[in-house]
């Protein structure tokens, strides 16, 4: 898989935690066996292919205390 420099991680925050970016939301996912089937790696060159973008969009939600959060809201912040 592809790794990033160890700055780029920071410790993980915790659940229910606003005081963390959507690429660290992402890099925790992509770290961690469990959502597999829902974001992973692809290629050799930093790309990730989310698989359930529902599932993602649910679980930013949880972490930033907003229940409305949609894959449509996810995916601007990702755009930008």
């Amino acid at each position: 898989g592809f790794a990033f420099p160890d700055w780029a991680y920071k410790p993980e925050s915790s659940p229910g935690s606003r005081q963390i970016q959507l690429w660290h939301f992402i890099l925790e996912l992509l770290r961690k066996e469990e959502y597999r089937e829902v974001i992973a790696w692809q290629g050799d060159y930093g790309e990730f292919v989310i698989k359930d973008p529902d599932e993602v969009a649910r679980l930013w939600g949880v972490r930033k205390c907003k229940p409305q959060m949609n894959y449509d809201k996810l995916s601007r912040a990702l755009r930008w």
